[in-house]
């Protein structure tokens, strides 16, 4: 799997921000949940343009996942974009590749934020985020090459995931 970082995508129509990180309830659990599953305590939640999960497709089962905590690589979507009565946004990406180290009770997310402009074509800025229980928000690297997504598994291995 290769990957590449992206710093702005061209913007096709003046930019709009839209996208919000789903509650549990309305997650989609991307593994076998028996009757009301583990607990908010003891999943991840993921939100946002995302393509894949560990090679599963997923983009037809909405933008919010359920996850039990441990090395998950995500690939997002090639096109996105969002829109309202006001106007709308739209990007080709390249593909995108992040390797999460996903921990119980946190939220990860796909977040995008776009430069005002009035002309027809601006740049995206595409990045991914942990947000701990406790409030704390960090980025997340994207993938940039095969090491990345060795150490996310070395780590879930080693915390014994």
């Amino acid at each position: 799997m290769k990957a590449r970082r992206a710093l702005g995508v061209a913007v096709l129509v003046p930019a709009l921000a839209a996208g919000a990180c789903g509650t549990q309830s309305d997650a989609y659990p991307l593994y076998a949940k028996v009757g009301p599953g583990p607990g908010s305590d003891k999943v991840a939640i993921l939100h946002g343009p995302v393509q894949t999960v560990d090679d599963q497709n997923v983009a037809a089962k909405g933008q919010t996942f359920e996850l039990l905590p441990g090395c998950h690589i995500v690939t997002l979507q090639k096109n996105i974009g969002a829109g309202t009565a006001n106007g709308a946004w739209a990007a080709n990406l390249p593909q995108l590749v992040v390797a999460f180290y996903m921990k119980p009770a946190h939220r990860y997310m796909i977040n995008t934020t776009e430069p005002e402009t009035s002309g027809p074509v601006g740049r995206i800025h595409i990045f991914a985020s942990e947000k701990a229980p406790d409030g704390t928000v960090v980025r997340v690297p994207f993938a940039g090459s095969e090491t990345d997504i060795v150490n996310c598994k070395r780590w879930a291995e080693s915390q014994g995931l």
